[in-house]
């Protein structure tokens, strides 16, 4: 059985989820309607404009930008995001609110969040100290 399409929300389309590879062949649509769902609830929570840095990524553009083996974004799990009006620290305040995330991953870094739901907790930072 063939899992249905992704389709878009309230206040995003899915294609900023979309693979950024570029190449034909790619599957540019791998990701979850979950993801999507969730990280529009996060929006709605925090009342503010999210902005998707990155989503769903081919195995091969996952190995181009530097992502783990295993990364939730290659099945399509997985989004980075960031906010102008909110600090990494805050967005990520409002993504352990979010069901999906608190029982998902939620990693910080200075630029923003990753955020997914892989099903179980994991949390990690990986902010540069400023000197």
């Amino acid at each position: 059985m063939q899992e249905a399409m992704a389709h878009s929300t309230k206040n995003f389309k899915v294609t900023e989820f979309a693979c950024k590879c570029g190449r034909f062949e790619c599957l540019h649509y791998g990701i979850k309607q979950e993801l999507i769902n969730a990280v529009q609830k996060l929006r709605d929570l925090a009342g503010v404009a999210i902005f998707v840095n990155s989503g769903y990524r081919c195995p091969w553009w996952n190995e181009k930008v530097g992502g783990e083996k295993n990364s939730m974004h290659v099945k399509g799990l997985a989004a980075d995001i960031w906010c102008e009006e909110l600090t990494p620290e805050e967005l990520k305040k409002f993504a352990e609110e979010i069901p999906e995330f608190a029982n998902g991953g939620i990693g910080i870094y200075n630029w923003g969040i990753h955020v997914d739901v892989r099903g179980r907790r994991a949390r990690w930072d990986r902010r540069t100290k400023r000197k």
